[in-house]
């Protein structure tokens, strides 16, 4: 079957408190909510919107725009307290569950970057937490003559790999595209490219659509090698990973496959068994 795509749609615009503004892409309308990507928000904040709060049956992953003012500091009751500078990210595999909290690490100064929330298949939804991350230093690049560059944040590109590896295959590209690059989309997984800035196009088996600054497209692999062209020089971020058709309930902070295991995280979550963590001191 010849790989397929989503409607390309427009990154919605969603006011909360804190937050000087925020992008988040509708997963539903592509079609691949869960699959396994569940949360694409595109954030900018300088405040301290959230108190320590927690997940449960997916990673919760913050990616710092190389742009970025400011830096992210992620803690977890699991005892990780990091800075995230520009260029940095923070895998946070909550598994069976954890409290955590992220925050700019100087408030004042704007933190941009993508939050994601990233499925996990039934059989790791109680595996135990971890917390990865990568300093900007360390994630490779991929670059060419003509001025493209990818930076492999996780995953593997032509011959280039991260050294973050998550507990499930997933990929994250961070696309700065002058001309031309391609990807394979293997047989069953699932790909979100969002374009931040700029416009391409997007093609496959014979079939292309162009994505504009603040859309995205969907695509199901089957195999085929994918072409990303650019039409306006373009910064872009291509999320792939295998598809999830299995279950799913939200149940607020947890991602699960039936109520009673939403229940029970809400139990182990009240009881103290995924931790404690005190809120980051505020500011007088």
């Amino acid at each position: 079957m010849p790989t397929t795509f989503s409607p390309v749609i427009p990154a919605r615009e969603r006011r909360i408190p804190g937050f000087t503004a925020l992008r988040y892409v509708d997963l539903d309308a592509l079609g691949v909510a869960g699959s396994p990507v569940a949360v694409l928000d595109d954030f900018r904040v300088s405040g301290l919107p959230f108190s320590p709060h927690p997940h449960a049956g997916f990673a919760a992953v913050t990616y710092v725009f190389e742009d970025s003012d400011g830096a992210l500091r992620s803690r977890a009751s699991s005892g990780a307290d990091l800075t995230v500078r520009p260029g940095g990210i923070v895998w946070t595999h909550a598994g069976s569950g954890v409290v955590h909290e992220e925050v700019p690490a100087v408030v004042g100064r704007e933190l941009h970057g993508v939050q994601l929330f990233v499925n996990l298949s039934a059989r790791n939804k109680l595996s135990e937490p971890i917390v990865l991350h990568l300093d900007a230093s360390d994630v490779p690049e991929w670059r060419d003559e003509r001025g493209d560059r990818i930076r492999v944040v996780v995953g593997s590109y032509d011959g280039t790999s991260s050294p973050l590896v998550p507990v499930e295959p997933f990929t994250l590209l961070d696309v700065e595209l002058r001309r031309e690059a391609t990807f394979v989309l293997p047989s069953g997984h699932n790909a979100v490219v969002y374009v931040r800035a700029g416009s391409l196009t997007v093609g496959a088996d014979g079939h292309s659509v162009r994505v504009d600054a603040g859309h995205a497209v969907a695509l199901r692999g089957s195999g085929a090698r994918v072409g990303l062209e650019a039409v306006q020089a373009a910064q872009a971020l291509v999320l792939a990973g295998p598809e999830i058709n299995e279950p799913r309930v939200d149940a607020g902070p947890f991602i699960m496959n039936d109520r009673s295991q939403a229940e029970s995280a809400i139990r182990r979550y009240q009881s103290g068994a995924m931790g404690h963590l005190e809120p980051a001191p505020r500011p007088e």
